[in-house]
């Protein structure tokens, strides 16, 4: 008796060892494993965007293969971590694991906006309005009401030539 209890005890004990060993294998595979792209690609990822739908959607796109273990990485080892929200620059060759190492960093991709010195309040609106990775917001307000929106209400912009005394973008 005592030793069957034993043997179903190393029994289990290597079960145990070689489930362990299969998992483990199976998760740094998953990491390791490169993204299925031919060409560089944008991921756009939500505000209010979770990991699991971010995983589930690059599976089913068929950029991933496995999102299970990446799904089980990231509970267990990333639990509490955001995903910010923007987009990502995928590249061919990129593996799974840095892409999430993009995510875990925040290395959204970002753009410029030049705003010339000394170009009058139409010029900036008229930059910005061109702009197409901005979120337009201020289409349809008067100078006024978009000054007001920028914590100057009631401040008049007739008689300004240059909006670099008035802006200031600092600490």
């Amino acid at each position: 008796m005592r030793r069957k209890l034993l043997l179903l005890l190393e029994t289990g004990l290597v079960l145990a060892g070689l489930l362990l060993g299969a998992s483990a294998w199976k998760l740094h595979s998953a990491l390791e494993q490169p993204l299925n792209l031919s060409q560089e690609q944008l991921l756009d990822v939500p505000a209010g965007s979770t990991p699991t739908g971010t995983f589930n959607r690059l599976q089913a796109e068929g950029v991933l293969d496995d999102a299970f273990w990446l799904r089980l990485y990231w509970r267990f080892n990333m639990a509490g971590q955001p995903l910010h929200s923007g987009e990502y620059r995928m590249t061919p060759g990129m593996t799974a694991e840095g892409l999430i190492g993009l995510w875990q960093r925040g290395e959204v991709v970002q753009y410029s906006l030049t705003l010339v010195e000394g170009w009058n309040f139409r010029q900036v609106r008229s930059a910005l309005a061109k702009s197409e990775k901005l979120q337009q917001t201020l289409t349809g307000l008067s100078d006024s009401q978009v000054m007001e929106k920028l914590g100057h209400p009631g401040f008049s912009l007739k008689g300004v030539s240059s909006l670099t005394p008035i802006v200031s973008f600092g600490a």
